[in-house]
């Protein structure tokens, strides 16, 4: 009776030990806070494809759209009280810097256990590694360097999509002449006039020159990037971009491009789905897409892209259904569904090309002709240096003869910021 008793009781204290030691399931929380940029037609695709995922998990996502991101999270990283779980930004530079300072979680475990570290692009995942872990998750693709025209103008006038430099210019100055404004700006939201400039960095000196830039490796005082501007400088003064290219409004240029009142816009992917589904232009017919043809034929063929970002904040109020959603939105399931809604380029690579629209189509062959694939310039930087980029880009369209002012006073910056380079 003795030796049944003491079996007993072994055999319970074996069961507790290994009840004890086995890995418990995760309790998901009903809830997850998700902070983002996208809004209007972009952010309606994503509360569609949120849906999906309510319905498989029985978590609900409270999505909270922000005019401005930036300062959102870090006046809340900066309170101590995090109101949010997962933010989705476009700055691979401010991500390091939040991984530095302890604000957002390490993501290398989610990447790992799903097996996203292989599917997803490894461009766009090394630039958001810091100290050998990653700290975002790609969830949307963006080319960033497309040139957009209006085929109906190009027609009326007898034009071709430009191939090469010259073909370019002949087609702005036949524009100007005909009182169709050659290239939208936008100038006014800043961000869409470092479109042109990255565009014309890489396309003058090759791909080499926007690295070394984000790095400080380079001056904004060199040469190459003095024998840049001077050409944009040169542009600016025909008129290619208007009289006031600092001052334009960005929403409207949509409007403009595809009633032909400009011919040419250098723009982002997304420009797809802002055309077809938010102003009802058609594609192929209003609007269509070509590569940014170089200024100068002996580089790469280049184009910059990067992306949307997931980051998990350290404090995040619901961890365990953040971590869920921020894989889940690393996954095919989810990007093919945002890929089938337009204007949306997958990191996935297990996300099928037959996913994509005839223009979206056109944008991923680009991608996959070119030589060479950047990161957006501007993106990649610390965050406070891409706010000076962005300042002086604007005031330099303003005042195309002040460039060399301009480009010592962004060297001045850089040299603060990074530390004396």
């Amino acid at each position: 009776m003795q030796v049944i008793l003491l079996a007993a009781i072994i055999l319970v204290a074996i069961i507790a030990a290994v009840y004890f030691y086995m890995p418990k399931p995760v309790e998901l929380e009903k809830e997850v806070v998700v902070y983002g940029i996208w809004a209007e037609a972009e952010g309606e695709n994503f509360q569609k494809a949120l849906d999906i995922f309510e319905e498989k998990t029985g978590v609900t996502v409270n999505y909270i759209p922000q005019s401005d991101i930036r300062t959102a999270i870090m006046t809340e990283f900066a309170s101590g009280e995090v109101q949010f779980d997962i933010a989705i930004i476009p700055w691979a530079g401010l991500i390091k810097e939040l991984a530095r300072t302890g604000h957002i979680e390490d993501i290398t475990p989610i990447l790992k256990e799903e097996g996203l570290e292989e599917k997803l692009f490894k461009d766009l995942l090394e630039i958001v590694k810091v100290d050998g872990k990653y700290y975002g998750i790609p969830i949307k693709m963006s080319v960033k360097t497309l040139l957009w025209y209006n085929p109906k103008v190009f027609e009326k006038y007898g034009l071709k999509p430009p191939t090469n430099w010259d073909e370019f210019l002949g087609v702005c100055e036949t524009l100007k002449n005909n009182g169709v404004q050659p290239l939208a700006a936008g100038g006014k939201t800043k961000w869409t006039l470092t479109e042109y400039m990255e565009a014309f960095l890489f396309g003058m000196h090759g791909p080499q020159l926007t690295f070394d830039l984000i790095e400080h490796k380079v001056e904004w005082t060199d040469p190459k990037v003095k024998e840049t501007f001077a050409l944009m400088a040169d542009l600016i003064k025909k008129g290619y971009w208007g009289e006031h290219p600092e001052a334009e409004e960005g929403v409207p240029q949509f409007t403009r491009l595809g009633n032909g009142e400009v011919g040419m816009w250098l723009i982002l992917s997304a420009t797809n789905v802002f055309m077809s589904q938010y102003f009802g232009f058609t594609p192929g017919e209003d609007y269509d897409v070509i590569p940014w043809p170089n200024p100068n034929p002996n580089v790469p063929k280049t184009v910059a892209a990067n992306a949307d970002y997931v980051i998990i904040a350290k404090k995040a109020p619901h961890p365990n259904a953040a971590k869920k959603l921020a894989a889940w939105l690393g996954g095919a399931e989810y990007q093919e569904a945002m890929v089938r809604m337009k204007g949306y380029l997958a990191p996935n690579k297990d996300v099928p090309l037959n996913a994509y629209d005839p223009i979206d189509s056109k944008v991923i062959n680009i991608l996959n002709n070119a030589d060479a694939i950047v990161p957006d310039l501007d993106d990649a930087c610390p965050g406070e240096f891409q706010l000076v980029i962005l300042s002086k880009i604007q005031e330099f369209f303003a005042n195309p003869d002040n460039l060399d002012a301009i480009l010592s006073e962004m060297e001045a910056e850089a040299d603060r910021i990074y530390g004396g380079g």
